[in-house]
Protein backbone atom coordinates (compact mmCIF):
# COMPACT_ATOMS: atom_id res chain seq x y z
CA UNK A 1 0.00 0.00 0.00
CA UNK A 2 2.82 2.39 0.90
CA UNK A 3 4.44 1.70 -2.46
CA UNK A 4 1.22 2.66 -4.25
CA UNK A 5 0.96 5.87 -2.29
CA UNK A 6 4.57 6.71 -3.06
CA UNK A 7 4.07 6.01 -6.76
CA UNK A 8 1.02 8.23 -6.89
CA UNK A 9 2.82 11.06 -5.15
CA UNK A 10 5.79 11.17 -7.49
CA UNK A 11 4.16 13.37 -10.20
CA UNK A 12 3.03 15.96 -7.64
CA UNK A 13 6.27 17.93 -7.81
CA UNK A 14 6.36 18.28 -11.62
CA UNK A 15 2.61 18.86 -11.69
CA UNK A 16 2.93 21.62 -9.12
CA UNK A 17 5.72 23.23 -11.11
CA UNK A 18 3.60 23.05 -14.26
CA UNK A 19 0.64 24.64 -12.49
CA UNK A 20 2.89 27.40 -11.14
CA UNK A 21 4.25 28.02 -14.62
CA UNK A 22 0.73 28.14 -16.07
CA UNK A 23 -0.35 30.51 -13.32
CA UNK A 24 2.57 32.79 -14.08
CA UNK A 25 1.74 32.76 -17.78
CA UNK A 26 -1.91 33.61 -17.07
CA UNK A 27 -0.90 36.31 -14.61
CA UNK A 28 1.47 37.78 -17.17
CA UNK A 29 -1.26 37.72 -19.81
CA UNK A 30 -3.73 39.38 -17.42
CA UNK A 31 -1.24 42.07 -16.48
CA UNK A 32 -0.44 42.58 -20.15
CA UNK A 33 -4.12 42.99 -20.95
CA UNK A 34 -4.59 45.50 -18.13
CA UNK A 35 -1.55 47.44 -19.32
CA UNK A 36 -2.79 47.39 -22.92
CA UNK A 37 -6.24 48.66 -21.94
CA UNK A 38 -4.61 51.37 -19.81
CA UNK A 39 -2.41 52.54 -22.68
CA UNK A 40 -5.31 52.62 -25.15
CA UNK A 41 -7.42 54.58 -22.65
CA UNK A 42 -4.62 57.13 -22.28
CA UNK A 43 -4.32 57.48 -26.06
CA UNK A 44 -8.07 57.96 -26.34
CA UNK A 45 -8.06 60.60 -23.59
CA UNK A 46 -5.51 62.69 -25.47
CA UNK A 47 -7.41 62.27 -28.75
CA UNK A 48 -10.71 63.24 -27.14
CA UNK A 49 -9.12 66.35 -25.64
CA UNK A 50 -7.89 67.38 -29.07
CA UNK A 51 -11.26 66.64 -30.68
CA UNK A 52 -13.09 68.87 -28.20
CA UNK A 53 -11.00 71.84 -29.29
CA UNK A 54 -12.29 71.33 -32.85
CA UNK A 55 -15.90 71.86 -31.82
CA UNK A 56 -17.33 75.33 -31.33
CA UNK A 57 -18.13 76.22 -27.73
CA UNK A 58 -21.87 75.79 -28.20
CA UNK A 59 -21.65 72.05 -28.79
CA UNK A 60 -19.90 71.56 -25.45
CA UNK A 61 -22.71 73.23 -23.53
CA UNK A 62 -26.29 72.24 -22.82
CA UNK A 63 -28.06 75.53 -23.51
CA UNK A 64 -30.88 75.07 -26.01
CA UNK A 65 -33.41 77.44 -27.53
CA UNK A 66 -36.99 77.31 -26.16
CA UNK A 67 -36.31 74.78 -23.38
CA UNK A 68 -39.83 75.24 -21.99
CA UNK A 69 -41.54 73.81 -25.07
CA UNK A 70 -42.37 70.12 -24.46
CA UNK A 71 -41.61 68.96 -28.01
CA UNK A 72 -39.80 70.82 -30.76
CA UNK A 73 -38.50 69.83 -34.21
CA UNK A 74 -36.45 72.83 -35.30
CA UNK A 75 -34.67 72.17 -38.60
CA UNK A 76 -34.58 75.83 -39.66
CA UNK A 77 -31.36 76.64 -41.51
CA UNK A 78 -30.26 73.00 -41.44
CA UNK A 79 -28.72 72.99 -44.95
CA UNK A 80 -26.43 75.95 -44.27
CA UNK A 81 -25.59 75.05 -40.68
CA UNK A 82 -25.57 71.35 -39.82
CA UNK A 83 -25.46 70.11 -43.41
CA UNK A 84 -22.70 72.54 -44.27
CA UNK A 85 -20.61 71.59 -41.24
CA UNK A 86 -20.86 67.85 -41.83
CA UNK A 87 -20.41 68.20 -45.57
CA UNK A 88 -17.05 69.95 -45.16
CA UNK A 89 -15.80 67.76 -42.31
CA UNK A 90 -12.65 65.73 -43.00
CA UNK A 91 -12.47 62.05 -42.11
CA UNK A 92 -11.54 61.64 -38.46
CA UNK A 93 -12.83 65.12 -37.64
CA UNK A 94 -15.13 66.01 -34.75
CA UNK A 95 -18.60 64.98 -35.96
CA UNK A 96 -20.45 65.95 -32.78
CA UNK A 97 -21.00 65.33 -29.11
CA UNK A 98 -22.78 62.22 -27.83
CA UNK A 99 -24.33 62.33 -24.36
CA UNK A 100 -26.06 59.31 -22.79
CA UNK A 101 -26.92 60.08 -19.17
CA UNK A 102 -27.91 56.48 -18.36
CA UNK A 103 -24.37 55.36 -19.29
CA UNK A 104 -22.57 58.35 -17.82
CA UNK A 105 -21.23 58.99 -21.32
CA UNK A 106 -20.17 62.37 -22.71
CA UNK A 107 -17.86 61.91 -25.70
CA UNK A 108 -16.94 63.36 -29.08
CA UNK A 109 -17.98 61.33 -32.13
CA UNK A 110 -15.62 61.32 -35.12
CA UNK A 111 -16.34 61.01 -38.82
CA UNK A 112 -15.50 57.47 -39.95
CA UNK A 113 -15.14 53.98 -38.52
CA UNK A 114 -11.68 52.90 -39.69
CA UNK A 115 -9.46 51.49 -36.95
CA UNK A 116 -7.68 54.81 -36.54
CA UNK A 117 -10.98 56.67 -36.30
CA UNK A 118 -12.43 54.43 -33.60
CA UNK A 119 -9.27 54.81 -31.51
CA UNK A 120 -10.21 58.48 -31.16
CA UNK A 121 -13.87 57.95 -30.27
CA UNK A 122 -17.16 56.49 -31.50
CA UNK A 123 -17.41 56.89 -35.26
CA UNK A 124 -20.23 57.99 -37.54
CA UNK A 125 -20.65 55.33 -40.24
CA UNK A 126 -20.15 57.37 -43.40
CA UNK A 127 -22.51 55.21 -45.47
CA UNK A 128 -25.41 56.08 -43.15
CA UNK A 129 -27.57 59.18 -42.95
CA UNK A 130 -26.83 62.47 -41.24
CA UNK A 131 -29.02 63.54 -38.33
CA UNK A 132 -32.06 65.26 -39.79
CA UNK A 133 -35.75 65.04 -40.56
CA UNK A 134 -35.35 61.58 -42.07
CA UNK A 135 -32.80 58.75 -42.22
CA UNK A 136 -30.88 56.41 -39.96
CA UNK A 137 -27.72 57.73 -38.26
CA UNK A 138 -25.23 54.93 -37.59
CA UNK A 139 -22.54 55.27 -34.90
CA UNK A 140 -20.12 52.52 -33.87
CA UNK A 141 -17.79 52.42 -30.87
CA UNK A 142 -15.46 50.28 -28.76
CA UNK A 143 -16.66 48.41 -25.67
CA UNK A 144 -13.35 47.38 -24.09
CA UNK A 145 -10.43 49.56 -25.28
CA UNK A 146 -9.62 53.15 -26.27
CA UNK A 147 -11.77 54.66 -23.56
CA UNK A 148 -14.45 51.95 -24.07
CA UNK A 149 -17.16 54.57 -24.78
CA UNK A 150 -19.78 51.88 -25.46
CA UNK A 151 -18.65 49.63 -22.62
CA UNK A 152 -22.01 49.81 -20.85
CA UNK A 153 -24.19 50.05 -23.94
CA UNK A 154 -26.10 47.01 -22.68
CA UNK A 155 -27.53 48.95 -19.70
CA UNK A 156 -29.80 50.96 -21.97
CA UNK A 157 -33.48 50.10 -22.01
CA UNK A 158 -36.51 51.24 -23.96
CA UNK A 159 -37.34 54.87 -23.21
CA UNK A 160 -33.81 55.99 -22.30
CA UNK A 161 -32.63 59.27 -23.81
CA UNK A 162 -29.67 59.80 -26.15
CA UNK A 163 -28.52 63.32 -27.09
CA UNK A 164 -26.43 64.00 -30.20
CA UNK A 165 -25.12 67.55 -30.65
CA UNK A 166 -23.99 69.26 -33.83
CA UNK A 167 -22.36 72.69 -33.43
CA UNK A 168 -25.83 74.16 -34.10
CA UNK A 169 -28.48 72.00 -32.45
CA UNK A 170 -29.30 69.15 -30.13
CA UNK A 171 -30.93 66.02 -31.53
CA UNK A 172 -32.68 64.02 -28.82
CA UNK A 173 -33.44 60.35 -29.44
CA UNK A 174 -35.40 57.84 -27.38
CA UNK A 175 -34.40 54.18 -27.27
CA UNK A 176 -36.97 51.84 -28.80
CA UNK A 177 -35.08 48.57 -29.30
CA UNK A 178 -31.96 46.72 -28.04
CA UNK A 179 -30.83 43.45 -29.62
CA UNK A 180 -27.83 41.51 -30.94
CA UNK A 181 -27.08 40.34 -34.49
CA UNK A 182 -24.22 38.75 -36.36
CA UNK A 183 -21.90 41.17 -38.21
CA UNK A 184 -23.44 40.37 -41.61
CA UNK A 185 -26.76 42.00 -40.65
CA UNK A 186 -25.84 45.38 -42.12
CA UNK A 187 -29.49 46.23 -42.67
CA UNK A 188 -29.63 47.55 -39.10
CA UNK A 189 -27.99 50.76 -40.37
CA UNK A 190 -29.94 50.98 -43.63
CA UNK A 191 -31.83 54.16 -44.52
CA UNK A 192 -35.19 54.71 -42.82
CA UNK A 193 -37.90 57.22 -43.60
CA UNK A 194 -38.45 57.93 -39.92
CA UNK A 195 -35.47 59.71 -38.30
CA UNK A 196 -33.52 57.13 -36.29
CA UNK A 197 -30.21 56.63 -34.50
CA UNK A 198 -28.47 53.24 -34.42
CA UNK A 199 -25.55 52.57 -32.06
CA UNK A 200 -23.44 49.45 -32.64
CA UNK A 201 -20.66 47.72 -30.71
CA UNK A 202 -18.99 44.31 -30.57
CA UNK A 203 -20.79 41.73 -28.44
CA UNK A 204 -20.08 40.17 -26.04
CA UNK A 205 -17.19 42.24 -24.63
CA UNK A 206 -13.76 41.11 -25.91
CA UNK A 207 -15.44 39.29 -28.79
CA UNK A 208 -16.48 40.23 -32.32
CA UNK A 209 -18.87 37.32 -32.67
CA UNK A 210 -21.95 39.56 -32.69
CA UNK A 211 -22.96 43.21 -32.70
CA UNK A 212 -25.00 44.80 -29.92
CA UNK A 213 -27.53 47.16 -31.49
CA UNK A 214 -29.37 50.04 -29.85
CA UNK A 215 -31.96 51.79 -32.01
CA UNK A 216 -33.62 55.05 -31.03
CA UNK A 217 -36.13 57.40 -32.68
CA UNK A 218 -35.78 61.16 -32.96
CA UNK A 219 -38.18 62.91 -30.56
CA UNK A 220 -36.88 66.47 -30.21
CA UNK A 221 -34.60 68.88 -32.12
CA UNK A 222 -33.57 72.29 -30.75
CA UNK A 223 -31.10 74.96 -31.82
CA UNK A 224 -28.29 75.80 -29.42
CA UNK A 225 -27.94 79.26 -27.94
CA UNK A 226 -25.19 81.27 -29.62
CA UNK A 227 -24.85 78.82 -32.50
CA UNK A 228 -24.87 81.53 -35.14
CA UNK A 229 -27.36 83.26 -37.47
CA UNK A 230 -27.08 80.50 -40.07
CA UNK A 231 -28.97 78.14 -37.76
CA UNK A 232 -31.86 80.53 -37.17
Amino acid sequence: MSGSVLAASVPVGPLRLSLHALANVLLGAALGLVAYVGVTDAVNYLDQSALRTQLVASVLGNSVVSPAQPVLMDFSGWDAADGGYWGSLARGGAFGRLVIEKMGLDTVVVKGTAAGDLRRGPGWITTTDLPGATGNVGISGHRTTYGHPFGSLDVLTSGDTIDLYSPYRRYRYQVVRIFAVTPDHVEVVAHTEDPMLTLTACHPPYSARERLIVQARLVDVRRLEGSGESAK
